[in-house]
């Protein structure tokens, strides 16, 4: 995947060869700033990139960063066609206000292949799943159990 850098910020990378995640940085300009509990931030991310065709770059919260500091990515899908530059939309879902540093690692990213499947409406239940009954049917959140 090509990336452009438009801003002072570390080059993308898998912090391990075969790291799913590909880290993203905070650009190295980027003002000290406060994140409160409740609020949020875009981040631009000082970069650009060039998604391969038929995938589609997603970023995920770094596993350190949301347990410790209790900040999580939204706004996560970059698709395609974008072009623009790419933000980091980051949420502190703790208690505590958290300060976020130009140069840090703040979120990673996956390009996963994506499916374009045809949306088509159906006018029933029968017809949605074409007269087929599975075992867990509309159970939801829970009806499997704990154990």
């Amino acid at each position: 995947m090509k990336i452009l850098r438009i801003r002072d910020v570390k080059l993308p990378a898998r912090a391990n060869l075969t790291d799913a995640g590909i880290d993203l940085f905070i650009p190295n300009d980027y003002p000290l700033t406060p994140i409160r509990p409740g609020e949020s931030v875009l981040i631009p991310a000082g970069i650009k990139v060039n998604v391969p065709e038929n995938h589609a770059l997603i970023l995920f919260n770094k596993s350190g960063i949301a347990t410790k500091k209790g900040l999580v990515v939204g706004a996560c899908v970059i698709d395609e066609p974008y072009q623009g530059e790419v933000h980091i939309n980051l949420f502190n879902i703790g208690s505590k206000t958290q300060t976020i540093i130009g140069g840090d690692k703040i979120t990673q990213a996956i390009c996963i292949p994506v499916n374009y499947v045809n949306i088509e409406e159906v006018t029933s239940v029968d017809e949605l799943y074409d007269g087929k009954i599975t075992s867990r049917g509309d159970g939801g959140f829970g009806s499997t159990g704990t154990k």
